[in-house]
Order: structure tokens, then C-alpha cells, then sequence
């Protein structure tokens, strides 16, 4: 995961630096197409490769890989920073410290001989040798041995590969044993709906093979309604043959016919098509039902699809699975598994934690707080009310295991919910992993509400997005969100009135795995005491935090943080700044690198003048001031920023375009709200063609108004991708014509907002 992120934001990187036509200037291109030539090799052996079997050699070349990506990546952007804004005196010491950094992780990580020598020869220089050097062209210089270091790591995994590939042909892969052969009915708390409406679709008077799927997230239950409805008696008595077998991420034909054969799992010398053809004879002519559990891949029912008559006797094949493009793919309608609502989650609880005795009363109130911190995930009710059942029975004790569920995501309760879940995480393809545990992230500190528009900003800006040339970054975040809605590890928790998603969830649970899982890879890190000194790149402040002045961040990209402490602003590579509690009229602007910039708050009022040199932050894809009823004033310099994405502003006016020489059209710009008094001529048209979501506001001191909102209005039409218009205007009931005299809106509008038009 973290060498996929690694490498993706690499080449985005040098994508966006390319076609800039001054900074693509200052770099050797050979020397950079090189670099991406490699990167990209790196990539498409990161998302090709199968890790069974080699986890630990390909873990270690997985960090071989990310180190070099970043390194790559902090040379390039050092570079860029030295040319935008040259180093100042105060910048010395880290300087020094990024510099000296570099050089350890690379003696340590890679065991490079050559970067052990090159440690000693840092700590011996002064730090003004260290300043010259970063100055001139010893990021260039640098960047050739990092360049090297990946012709040797791509040799490395081709032997990857070549011993993965052995071990392929030369090996079979274990017997999975299924744990689901139990025939005993188990509890059923929650499904009885489910379960009524699965027996009337299995023992329906349809004639033809047909195809069930019970479709949910890990944890909800699918397996233990499938079990019931294995062991009804109605079941029992209706189909002549039943046989089931669990089928799991890493599946084997073989083995699902011999569990299918034997109910056992038996390992046999029959090859697939033997099997197959024993299984067909046997099921011919009966009616029959199969149950397929844990079925991750579509590829899994197509090796034995074939093996299934359709006799027309109504045979049935039920399939549990998390994934619901598998169950569409399959060609089988499906029923979607829901969370326990909070009497089902108390019913279930009871049946684990007292079996057949009533809940003493001094017990409800906590048992009650316990299963409410489940939220409706059978699978966490279950293990925690089986811990409870031979545990102390002390209102004391019971309050004890409450904390800990709450506070502690390494708990015994939680941690074998977790296990379980990690299945779902590990599963997931290379591109999802940066995306799912990001959510995670941002859930922990509900970032916005988790608002999609938000997420897919912050998704843009980090870099982990591979670019496939016929989207738009924004599109392929949306595709990947879907991807995670597919695969029921999010929820839609909000629609917009025209049908997008607005705003989604994901379980507690689900969180406490991603915040697990992203630490210890070393995804990010969040702080909620005390001051940082290291290596991190992404960091969470959930607390404002004493000792800040000491924190030394030089290779800081993303900070998300109470309050802006002074030092944030010194971070020369640091592309994320998002402040949640902003209350000052400063705007930092010295981290040239920057993609993101939000700053959310009360504010005070007032008028806050952008200066000229916000175009030097050359890579600033989102400007956020959402501080009440603060009035933002940019400088016309912000129409030649062309990475500039999005603009989301309390209030925000924006100067006409200067028409001396080529308008420079940004491609990707997507958000404009709220601009006040925008003209919105042609040429401002021509510059934001593609932008999909405006909000404008027009007021008294709108000069020549009349002229003004009539051409505003009618150069609406221009904007072909428009979906979504919020238009504010008090001065048009002054105004005497119809609004068809004046609108021309676009075929692409689907959302339309209209306040003070009488």
C-alpha cells in the first residue's frame, strides 16, 4: 500500500511538473523521463504481483520501493522549492536536518554502503556547505543515485517474480478446510425477515437454476444466515441434495468440489474435470441446493459454474459474499445484509452473554453502552457477548471492558472483530488500500462530515491517484469511492436531491482497523500530545499540543490540525494544510509546494487581500477561506494558476482577467463558490470551461448592473459542464424583464439554486 501511494505520487508529480513551462525547464529530461519510465515499471509490478508465500521478501522490497519513491519525490520538490522561493538564512538548520535524514534512511533502509559514507561526510559539514549544496545542483546530482538505487530494486523484483512464478507450477496450495460444516441451526437474532423472504425465493415454484446472493459487509452476519437457512427443516425436506462449501479469498477449484463432494473437504487425486464430471452425475436430475460461502471473486464462480445442471427441477445455488459486483457479475439477485437496529444488537447480546438467563438488572444500563459501541455489527456483538459469558459478572468489570471498547482500538474484544475484518482490507486491489485507510483517517477527526466533495480534494491533492489519461482526477476518486461502496466497507450516508452522493460513513470498527493498519505502515501518524520530531508525512493534531516550537517536520505533506502554529508554515514540501479552528487574518503561504489549503473557522470580518505571490504556489489545486462572513480579495495573478481546482469561499471576489496577452485556460477546474460580483464574460468562460459547481452572488456594487447580470446570465450557456448553479442576486427585482430574456443555462445542469428572484 504504501509503495503504491508512493510511486502514484510520484508520477503525478512529475506529470504536474512537466507541463509547467517554467519548471520543466530546470531539470535534466532525460534524466526525468528516465525516472518515470521507472517509476511506472515499479507501479505495474506493485499492482501485477501475488504476495502468497513471499510476504516478507516482498514486504522489505516493498519499503525499498516506497523509500526510493519518496526520496525521488523529495529531491524533486526541494528542487522546485529552491527555484520559486530561494533559502533564507532561517531555513539553515532544517535544511540540515532534511539533508542529514535522507542520507540515514537510505543507509538504513537500503544498506547502501555508499549512503553510510555519505552520513559521516553530512555530519562533518557545516551547514552553509549543506545550503550551497541544496542550492545548486546537488538535488540533480542526488536524484541520479536514487535513479540508479531503482535499476537495481526492478532486478530485484523480477526475481520476485520469477521465484513467485516457481513456487506457482511447483506447488499446491494448501487444503482449506471449511469451518462452516456445522448442520446445528445458530442463533438468529435480526435475520427473520431476510430468512423468511430467502426460503419463499429458494423454495418458489421458478423451475430453472437459480442464482441468490446475501451481500454485505464482514462481521454482518451472512454466513450465520446462510447456516439457518442450510439446517431448516424446510429446506431439509425440499431439495434432495444440499452441500456447501466456503470458498475465501485464496480459492481453489479443486477444493470447493471436494467439499461440494464430500461435505468434508477431503483432499483427492481426481483432477478438476474428474470432479466435476462426478459432481454433475451426482446432482443431475435432482433438485438440489449449493451454498458457496465467501465468495470474493467472480473468477471463482466461473471455474464451476459448468459443474451445475440446469434440469429445470428448481434448484437453487445461494452465495454469501462483501462484494456486491460480485453478485451482480454472477447474474444473481441479491439481498443486502443490513446492521442490527438497537433491539436486534441487545436480543443477540443476550443470547451470547447469558444464554438462557435473563440480563441481571444491575447489568442493563452498561450491557446496554457495550452494545450500542458495536454499532449493529452481529460479529463484534457475538465476540464480545462470548467473552462476557465466562467473565466476572461485576458491574465494575463490565464497565472496565465498556472503556476499553471505546477508547482502546487494541482491546481483546476488538482486536478478534479486527482479525476478521483485515480479510476485507487485504483483498483489496493495490489502488483502493491508500484510499480506504485515508477514509479511516479522516472519519477519526470527522473531517467535513465526511462530504464526498471534501474527500475526493483531499484524495487529489495527496498525490495517490493514478491518472489514466481519459479522466480527470476528480472522476477516477469518485470511481474509486464507488468501488469502496461496491465492496460494502462504506456507506452512502447522504444523496443530493438530483441522486449523487453527498456524504458517506464507515463503521466504527472499520475505522479503528484503518487507524490500526495506517500506523503501523507508517501511513500516517496521529499526534494528541505532546511535540513531534521525525519523519512523517501525513500527521493528524487532534489536540492542540504543548512543546510545538520543538516539532521538526521537514518532510511533512500533509498536516491537519487544530489551530496553525508557526512552524507548519516553514515546511518547504508540505502540500496539505487544512486548519480546523482558524481565527486570524494569516494566510501562510510560504510552502510553495502547496496543493491544499483550507482554513475553516468563526471568523471576525472583515477583508482579507491575497498577495500577488500566491501564484508562486505553483501546485495549489484547492483554496479553502470558509472563515464567517470574512470577504477573501485575490489578485489577478489567480487566473494563471493552472492547477487551480477548486475555490470555496465564505465570500470571495475575483479581478477580471487581464486580456494583454493569451488566456490561459485551466483544464481541471472544478468549484467556484461563493464569487460576489463575478463578471462572467466570455473570456472568463473560456478559462473555466469545465468547472461543474458555481455559486454567485450579485449586489448594489456590481457597476452598470443592469448590462452586467444580463451578460452574466447569458454566458451561463457557455459553461457546458455545469451541474450545479447557486445564484443570489437582491438587486434583480429591480430589474423589468422576464427570465427567459435573459438565461441561457446549459444541457449539463442538473442542480439549480435560485434565492431573491421574486
Amino acid at each position: 500500500m504504501a509503495a503504491y501511494a508512493a510511486l502514484a505520487s510520484l508520477l503525478n508529480t512529475i506529470e504536474q511538473m512537466m507541463t509547467h513551462p517554467r519548471l520543466s525547464t530546470s531539470f535534466d529530461n532525460n534524466q526525468i523521463h528516465s525516472l518515470e519510465e521507472k517509476t511506472a515499471l515499479l507501479l505495474d509490478f506493485i499492482e501485477n504481483f501475488n504476495y502468497a508465500g513471499l510476504s516478507e521478501e516482498a514486504q522489505h522490497l516493498e519499503s525499498l520501493i516506497a523509500s526510493a519513491a519518496h526520496t525521488a519525490e523529495d529531491m524533486i520538490e526541494s528542487h522546485i522549492a529552491n527555484q520559486i522561493l530561494p533559502l533564507s538564512a532561517d531555513d539553515t538548520e532544517s535544511t540540515f536536518s532534511f539533508w542529514l535524514y535522507l542520507q540515514e534512511k537510505r543507509a538504513i533502509e537500503g544498506g547502501n554502503a555508499t549512503a553510510v559514507g555519505d552520513v559521516d561526510q553530512f555530519h562533518g559539514e557545516s551547514n552553509q556547505a549543506i545550503e550551497e549544496h541544496v542550492a545548486g545542483d546537488g538535488c540533480l546530482d542526488y536524484l541520479r543515485q536514487i535513479i540508479e538505487e531503482m535499476d537495481a530494486i526492478i532486478e530485484k523484483a523480477n526475481e520476485l517474480k520469477d521465484k513467485q512464478r516457481f513456487r506457482e507450477e511447483h506447488s499446491t496450495p494448501p487444503l482449506t478446510l471449511s469451518l462452516t460444516q456445522t448442520r446445528e441451526e445458530t442463533a438468529m437474532v435480526g435475520f427473520r425477515d431476510e430468512l423468511i423472504q430467502l426460503l419463499d425465493e429458494l423454495t418458489g415454484h421458478r423451475s430453472n437454476l437459480h442464482l441468490i446472493s446475501i451481500v454485505g459487509m464482514g462481521g454482518m452476519g451472512k454466513t450465520t444466515l446462510a447456516k439457518n437457512i442450510y439446517a431448516n427443516q424446510l429446506i431439509i425436506e425440499h431439495f434432495d441434495i444440499r452441500a456447501w462449501a466456503t470458498v475465501s479469498q485464496q480459492y481453489n477449484a479443486k477444493q470447493i468440489l471436494e467439499q461440494l463432494l464430500s461435505g468434508q473437504g477431503k483432499s483427492s487425486d481426481k483432477s478438476v474435470d474428474e470432479l466435476g464430471e462426478q459432481l454433475h452425475k451426482t446432482l443431475s436430475g435432482r433438485r438440489y441446493l449449493i451454498i458457496l460461502d465467501d465468495i470474493w471473486s467472480v473468477e471463482a464462480w466461473d471455474e464451476v459454474r459448468c459443474f451445475f445442471p440446469n434440469n429445470g427441477s428448481g434448484s437453487r445455488i445461494l452465495l454469501t459474499t462483501r462484494l456486491s459486483d460480485v453478485a451482480n457479475n454472477c447474474g444473481s439477485s441479491y439481498l443486502p445484509k443490513s446492521l442490527l437496529n438497537e433491539n436486534e444488537s441487545w436480543e443477540l447480546f443476550c443470547k451470547k452473554a447469558f444464554q438462557n438467563e435473563d440480563c441481571p438488572t444491575e447489568l442493563e444500563d452498561v450491557g446496554r453502552k457495550i452494545v450500542k459501541l458495536c454499532k449493529g455489527l452481529a460479529l463484534s456483538i457475538v465476540v464480545i457477548g462470548g467473552r462476557l459469558l465466562k467473565s466476572s459478572r461485576t458491574v465494575g468489570y463490565w464497565k472496565s471492558v465498556a472503556r476499553d471498547i471505546e477508547s482502546s482500538p487494541n482491546s481483546k474484544e476488538k482486536q478478534e472483530s479486527l482479525d476478521v475484518l483485515f480479510s476485507s482490507y487485504n483483498h483489496l486491489p493495490p489502488h483502493l488500500k491508500p484510499c480506504f485507510l485515508h477514509i479511516g483517517l479522516l472519519k477519526s477527526i470527522n473531517y467535513a462530515n465526511l462530504h464526498i466533495l471534501s474527500i475526493i480534494q483531499i484524495w487529489v491533492a495527496e498525490g495517490f491517484l493514478k491518472s489514466n489519461g481519459d479522466q480527470v482526477l476528480e472522476e477516477i476518486a469518485e470511481d474509486y469511492l464507488k468501488e469502496l461502496i461496491d465492496r460494502n466497507l462504506i456507506l452512502v450516508e447522504k444523496r443530493s436531491k438530483n441522486g449523487k452522493m453527498k456524504c458517506c460513513d464507515i463503521h466504527d470498527l472499520l475505522r479503528d482497523l484503518c487507524l490500526k493498519v495506517g500506523e503501523q505502515q507508517g501511513f500516517f501518524h496521529v499526534i494528541t500530545q505532546g511535540p513531534v520530531l521525525g519523519t512523517e508525512r501525513r500527521i493528524i493534531y487532534k489536540k492542540a499540543s504543548r512543546g510545538r516550537e520543538t516539532d521538526r517536520l521537514p518532510l511533512a505533506r500533509s498536516i491537519m490540525e487544530c489551530e496553525l502554529h508557526k512552524e507548519t508554515c516553514k515546511y518547504r514540501l508540505l502540500r496539505i494544510l487544512d486548519v480546523n479552528n482558524h481565527s486570524s487574518l494569516e494566510v501562510p503561504l510560504g510552502s510553495v509546494n502547496l496543493r491544499h489549503l483550507a482554513l475553516w473557522g468563526s471568523g471576525y470580518g472583515g477583508v482579507l487581500e491575497l498577495p500577488s505571490s500566491l501564484s508562486l504556489v505553483w501546485n495549489l489545486h484547492a483554496l479553502i477561506i470558509q472563515l464567517y462572513t470574512l470577504t477573501v480579495v485575490a489578485p489577478i495573478e489567480i487566473w494563471k494558476m493552472r492547477q487551480l481546482r477548486h475555490i470555496q469561499c465564505y465570500e470571495i471576489y475575483l479581478p477580471h482577467p487581464d486580456r494583454q496577452d493569451d488566456l490561459l485556460i485551466l483544464e481541471n477546474f472544478h468549484t467556484l463558490g461563493k464569487a460576489v460580483n463575478l463578471r462572467l464574460s466570455e473570456d472568463v468562460c473560456k478559462i473555466i470551461p469545465n468547472i461543474k459547481i458555481l455559486h454567485l452572488d450579485y449586489d448594489h456594487e456590481l457597476e452598470g448592473y443592469d448590462a452586467s447580470l444580463r451578460e452574466c446570465f447569458h454566458n451561463l450557456g457557455q459553461l457546458h459542464k455545469l451541474e450545479s448553479l447557486k445564484l443570489y442576486c437582491n438587486i434583480l427585482w429591480e430589474m423589468d424583464y422576464r427570465m427567459n430574456e435573459i438565461f441561457a443555462f446549459p444541457n449539463s445542469l442538473n442542480k439549480l439554486s435560485l434565492s431573491y428572484f421574486c
